[in-house]
């Protein structure tokens, strides 16, 4: 999902005053690539490929229910528990610990927009990597695999009990139409303490805020007639146009682009049959997006006031806003140069709230390439996001909260 995302004014504390010197000097992340890490970039880069190449589109659907099977076997031959789940056709692919319980859960999503088969072909060019889906979202799919798997491998070396690891995956396939049956569905089944959705910002930017989302549709009513005698009929696009109009007053003045208000574009008009003939039906869908200023029942209200057509809320999305949480805390103590932003887009992000699950939304840096031909992820993000969540892991693993 495309986040426009912007820095806030004021940010969170870097630190936690109640953590010992042993505890902060665990926390300076990690500055230098390794030899290990190096490879471990390399698996991740590798494991995308093998995602964008299956064309995981809603109009292909039986793709992404392979790429969700190609994840499930991935993890089965690396020894790794994990659940397959299928809801009205969307699959979900999760990996807990025991009782579905988990301090920190990782969401992506496997499901992309539409594509001409040549961007499926993924290509590795001046340190990124482009493909459908290769910043939205299936690095950091392939991230949280190989970040598990390097957890359970880790706490087995060193003796520890793995189904401790403080971590979880949830994989879904049907974030890009609204994630009902993914996201919303999954979290439901799953208790957890802090949920990373690795579906935007940048690492130097976890989002806090998105905004909510209203999808309006306006319906202009006319009279048919012969388009030789337009005076027998009542146009119903001329009715729409005009109604189009005072839609768009209630967004004037609202133009800031360093802006937090609602927005509005008007991305859908369908109307007449005929060329020789008036048109007695119209319809336009704008796609609003609010704030948390705004009442979004009054809005409704008081454009169907202002307008002949019939107003109708098609899809209502509630904002996302992230709690205050010690995990977010802790990670933007270790997170040094991390600042915390709002976006204008919105993910499955919003569904947390809905099961009062706290969390942030982060990710790797793909220069606002989402859903664009251009699409790629910069693979040294992906190193510093690794490093970053790998170390996050570690430090809740020895120092639980």
């Amino acid at each position: 999902m495309n986040h426009d995302s912007q820095p806030i004014p004021s940010a969170l504390p870097r630190e936690c005053g109640n953590h010992n010197k042993q505890s902060q000097s665990r926390r300076i992340p990690i500055q230098h690539p390794t030899e290990k890490s190096s490879a471990t970039v390399r698996e991740i880069v590798d494991l995308t490929k093998d995602l964008i190449r299956f064309k995981s589109t809603h109009t292909r659907p039986e793709e992404i229910i392979k790429c969700a099977r190609f994840i499930e076997t991935w993890f089965k031959n690396h020894d790794i528990p994990c659940t397959f789940t299928e809801r009205n056709g969307v699959p979900s692919v999760s990996a807990l610990p025991a009782h579905r319980r988990t301090p920190v859960l990782l969401m992506s999503h496997i499901d992309v927009v539409k594509a001409t088969d040549p961007l499926f072909e993924p290509i590795e060019k001046d340190g990124k990597l482009y493909g459908r889906g290769a910043i939205d979202d299936k690095y950091a799919a392939a991230l949280s695999m190989v970040l598990l798997k390097n957890g359970i491998e880790s706490t087995h070396q060193r003796s520890l009990n793995e189904g401790k690891l403080p971590l979880g995956v949830l994989i879904t396939g049907d974030e890009e139409v609204g994630g009902y049956d993914g996201a919303r569905s999954a979290l439901g089944g799953i208790k957890c303490d802090f949920c990373i959705a690795l579906d935007g910002g940048r690492v130097d930017k976890i989002v806090v805020k998105e905004k909510g989302i209203l999808r309006l549709k306006l319906v202009a009513r006319g009279k048919t007639a012969h388009g030789a005698r337009p005076w027998q009929g009542e146009n119903a696009i001329e009715r729409l146009m005009e109604d189009c109009f005072v839609v768009k007053g209630f967004f004037e003045g609202l133009t800031d682009p360093e802006h937090w208000h609602r927005t509005m574009n008007l991305s859908v008009v369908r109307a007449g049959d005929s060329v020789n003939q008036v048109p007695d039906e119209a319809e336009a869908t704008f796609d609003i997006r609010y704030t948390e200023n705004d009442d979004v029942d009054d809005l409704i209200q008081r454009i169907q006031s202002a307008v002949t057509s019939r107003v109708i809320a098609e899809e209502r999305e509630p904002l996302f806003i992230s709690p205050e949480s010690p995990y977010r805390e802790r990670l933007l103590a270790l997170a040094t140069g991390t600042r915390t932003g709002i976006a204008h887009g919105a993910s499955d992000a919003r569904f947390l709230s809905q099961f009062n699950i706290p969390g942030i939304v982060w990710g790797a840096d793909g220069n606002s390439s989402q859903h664009s031909t251009e699409e790629h992820v910069e693979i040294q993000s992906i190193a510093r996001l690794y490093n970053l969540l790998d170390r996050f892991v570690t430090d809740i693993h020895e120092e639980p909260l």
